[in-house]
């Protein structure tokens, strides 16, 4: 294995495009927009991102050679008020790189690259409860828990709870 970190450009936009519709396949629980729905746009919102080379929002891919494999994205808010915050969003690795740690590198570079941006100080990011590989991955880049969201989302009948994480440029000692 031959694996590497980066941000996505516009030439990577399709592998994205491939990546992400097989997340949401594949994991329909653990993200909140549906493969129904993303598989009918002609372009889904991050590809215009990626090809634009939006410097507030971009995808982190993990790639073996020339294979991508993972994806991590950031988002920084908009607005006067709330650009000292930014998110981290649909976060995945397939199946076969699973379990080796790779996701831990691959958020760990998507925060240091979401850091780079003048005035950002803290990342928020939500996981389903159920997710319990990803909340691992979370905790042991930094984040820690600040809320719930009940029923969050809903397939048929199961709804899905999400744990809300943030983590701080500099946290303040005692909060």
């Amino acid at each position: 294995m031959n694996i590497h970190y980066r941000k996505l450009q516009p030439a990577d936009s399709k592998l994205y495009r491939e990546v992400r519709l097989e997340s949401l396949q594949k994991f329909p629980g653990s993200f909140g927009s549906s493969y129904e729905a993303e598989i009918a746009k002609p372009k889904l919102s991050f590809e215009l991102n990626i090809e634009q080379q939006s410097s507030d929002k971009f995808i982190i891919g993990a790639f073996d050679d020339k294979k991508l494999f993972g994806i991590c994205g950031f988002s920084q808010e908009a607005g006067i008020k709330r650009k000292h915050s930014g998110f981290i969003t649909q976060m995945y690795i397939q199946p076969g790189y699973q379990g080796k740690k790779l996701g831990l590198v691959l958020v760990q570079t998507a925060i240091d690259e979401a850091f780079k941006i003048p005035g950002l100080e803290q990342i928020v990011l939500g996981a389903m409860t159920t997710n319990f590989s990803a909340i691992k991955t979370y905790q042991r880049a930094g984040f820690t828990d600040f809320g719930l969201h009940w029923n969050y989302s809903k397939i048929g009948d199961i709804y899905y709870h999400m744990r809300l994480m943030i983590l701080e440029r500099n946290p303040i000692a005692g909060q």
